[in-house]
């Protein structure tokens, strides 16, 4: 009687490939490329890893934050300020003080600085606490009221021209008529034009024309 062997699936090199196995054959060709993508290498990185990076790198794009010089004025607060000049490198600015024992007003004073970096401390918290707004209205006012007290002083200016100039053509009038020309000259006409006369110019011009006509006329002027 004849013996029946029994053959083992698993060391029989006989045994087929399962389907999978002969998927993959068949998924690839001569030049090994993987055309279905079965065999794709594992994520490099998890949806939540590259988020993550996102965020760093937008967080890292921000501008850091400024950093504040230190308070300068101890216990005092500005209170009011304005720019100084054209380019707004000058600063005038108020501080204020606390307020007395009894509750009355902190006393104030004024101060100036250029835009430095010695005053950086001082030009920063000025503009923090009376705010950039606040300042150029208050420049805008400054530059009006100068406006204004620069045409005042130009009217006053003109006023005490104007005075000046007449009292000098009322003492060269007097001056003229102490001339014996014309104290003695009969040209009544000609004496009310200098009498008349509106500048040293004009009066001058009609002394000459008398002085003209009486030395026609055979009268020598005195010397």
């Amino acid at each position: 009687m004849s013996e029946i062997k029994v053959v083992d699936d698993f060391d029989d090199a006989s045994v087929k490939e399962p389907a999978s196995s002969e998927a993959e054959q068949a998924n690839r060709t001569v030049d090994n490329k993987d055309r279905l993508n079965i065999n794709k290498e594992p994520p490099q990185s998890t949806a939540w890893e590259r988020e993550a990076q996102v965020d760093k790198q937008q967080e890292q794009a921000k501008p850091k934050k400024e950093e504040q010089p230190k308070y300068p004025f101890n216990d005092a607060e500005p209170i009011f300020a304005y720019y100084g000049n054209d380019k707004r490198t000058l600063l005038f600015f108020v501080l204020r003080h606390p307020d007395g024992p009894q509750g009355q007003p902190g006393p104030t004073d004024t101060h100036q600085i250029h835009k430095t970096k010695e005053h950086d401390p001082a030009w920063f918290w000025v503009h923090k606490l009376v705010g950039q707004d606040a300042i150029n209205k208050n420049t805008k006012k400054e530059i009006d009221r100068l406006d204004k007290m620069r045409k005042k002083d130009e009217v006053a200016s003109k006023d005490r021209q104007h005075k000046m100039d007449q009292e000098k053509l009322f003492q060269a009038k007097i001056d003229a008529f102490e001339m014996d020309v014309i104290r003695n000259t009969t040209n009544r006409e000609m004496k009310s034009k200098i009498r008349r006369s509106k500048s040293i110019m004009e009066l001058t011009a009609y002394v000459g024309a008398i002085i003209a006509l009486e030395t026609m006329n055979g009268t020598k002027p005195a010397d």
